[in-house]
């Protein structure tokens, strides 16, 4: 209940009307002094007296603020909070309105109560990268015919109720970057500096295999090196790690192929006797070989590739499992950064963090995985409520009559094009031209253009042709076919290596 009455504004106006300070009247009468000082100078004066401070936007205004703001997210086009303040300071030029804010551009203060007030709806999240060519690959008509594909495959097998026996794999990259979070600095501080024993770039790329019950395998390591691994690469790890390398440190398919053979296989064989199993995983070139598919279908194991570019909705890794795991490893990089004194994470000390990081890995995660990937139980409604919209941005796809707003929004997301940005478009489609240079040497813009204005010149200047120069070339083309003819004609026959041989064998005796 408000602590004034419309009695006490009343008298606080008259207060200020006959000299007093706003502070002042507000102090005597009770009156909040945001609200009177609102009041006097006639600040976007909305709703009840008494209700609170008054917003700078109705209700109804807001409540199309947090539409729209739903539907950009919805079509993977989520704003941030610069995005929004954009957003209404556009709106609120569109619609001739002055507020107390300068050039009506909205403040911090009031972006956060805005997302106070929708709590329940909105929510601050970091966004996933997500390229438009996934976007554009998880359609309706993809997840249904797989789905319905992948449901007879269990169907066929009599799994549908085996969680045990259905498998998900796919590798991760493990950075040594121990940069996970923000720190507390001095609020003067410019710069917040972090001791590491390296830059953190190194990145050990790793193989996580789960079943619908959550039981993880052992994990397989890839190294990046041209030889084999020396054994301290291979120490310190969990009980039945494997370890490889490649030149790139990613998989291939010859290591993959080798541990499916040596590893999946005899372990599926042993823990299930025979009985069919069920392998999903995205369709990469490394996973699948002629060999490995061979092996699959002489042990009983039915692989099923995911569609293209649809792993970060229907791969149940990619779905629940991954985040926890860089968040519980960065936590082992920190840790291992203050106890070792700042000793750089090389490939003698990884098999020792990995170890660490297995032991964090919780079953929960993984069951969740196959769960919200609608791979166990079944069901394609998970992924589609992952599909994103086509991401249109025409005038008739924003949920709102309003055409301030639809302004506002068209103005936000598909701004007037600078011509910094036409002359980058039209570079990226112009014919590219090789400019010879010589090894090491460097060139500007301009001296590339001047070598090539010089080339194009030479080229021109070669493909002139006088019909002097034309007669000169027929007549020495027929002079050498002539000089051809003879030397065939007169062609004395050599005799063979072998005849040579012999004569000289016939000498030496």
């Amino acid at each position: 209940m408000p602590k004034y009455t419309e009695e006490d504004l009343g008298r606080a106006k008259k207060l200020v009307a006959v000299g007093f300070t706003v502070y002042k009247a507000a102090k005597d009468t009770g009156v909040p002094y945001e609200t009177l000082r609102r009041h006097i100078f006639g600040i976007n004066v909305t709703g009840s007296t008494g209700s609170g401070r008054p917003t700078v936007l109705t209700r109804t205004e807001e409540d199309k603020l947090v539409e729209i703001l739903a539907y950009l997210a919805r079509q993977a086009f989520p704003l941030d909070t610069s995005d929004i303040c954009d957003l209404v300071q556009q709106f609120l030029n569109n619609l001739g309105r002055e507020t107390q804010w300068k050039d009506n551009r909205p403040t911090r203060f009031w972006l956060s109560r805005f997302k106070a007030r929708h709590a329940g709806v909105l929510a601050s999240r970091k966004p996933e990268i997500l390229t438009i060519t996934r976007a554009k690959s998880l359609t309706e008509e993809v997840v249904g015919a797989f789905f319905s594909m992948y449901n007879g495959v269990l169907v066929d097998l009599g799994l549908e109720d085996k969680p045990d026996n259905i498998y998900n794999l796919d590798e991760t990259g493990l950075s040594t970057d121990p940069r996970s979070t923000r720190v507390i600095v001095p609020s003067k501080s410019r710069d917040a500096y972090l001791k590491t024993a390296s830059c953190g770039k190194a990145t050990y790329s790793v193989l996580f295999c789960v079943n619908a019950t959550g039981n993880y395998f052992p994990p397989f390591v890839v190294y990046k090196a041209k030889r084999e691994p020396f054994d301290s690469w291979m120490r310190g790890g969990p009980p039945g790690t494997a370890y490889g390398t490649t030149p790139s440190g990613w998989m291939e398919g010859n290591i993959f192929e080798s541990w499916f053979q040596t590893i999946f296989v005899p372990e599926i064989t042993k823990k299930h006797d025979g009985q069919p199993t069920v392998l999903v995983y995205d369709g990469h070139g490394s996973h699948m070989t002629y060999r490995t598919a061979a092996l699959a279908k002489d042990n009983n194991i039915t692989v099923v590739c995911l569609p293209p570019h649809t792993s970060h909705a229907i791969q149940p890794l990619d779905v629940a499992v991954f985040k926890p795991v860089k968040v519980a490893w960065a936590q082992i990089l920190k840790r291992w950064q203050r106890e070792s004194r700042l000793v750089a994470v090389d490939k003698s000390v990884f098999p020792t963090l990995i170890s660490q990081l297995w032991k964090e890995l919780d079953p929960v995660h993984a069951v969740a995985g196959f769960r919200g990937s609608g791979l166990f139980p079944v069901d394609a409604e998970k992924v589609r409520s992952r599909m994103v919209g086509p991401g249109s941005t025409s005038r008739d796809d924003i949920p709102s009559p309003d055409e301030a707003l639809q302004d506002a929004v068209l103005s936000v997301l598909s701004p007037e094009q600078s011509s910094e940005t036409k002359a980058a478009l039209a570079n990226k489609t112009k014919r590219r031209s090789r400019v010879q240079n010589k090894s090491g040497e460097v060139l500007t813009s301009e001296s590339s253009l001047q070598r090539l204005e010089l080339e194009a010149a030479k080229r021109a200047e070669k493909g002139k042709k006088s019909p002097s120069s034309q007669q000169d070339r027929k007549l020495s083309k027929k002079r050498e076919e002539k000089g051809k003819k003879r030397s065939s004609s007169h062609k004395i026959e050599k005799p063979s290596a072998k005849r040579k041989v012999t004569k000289l064998t016939t000498r030496s005796k």
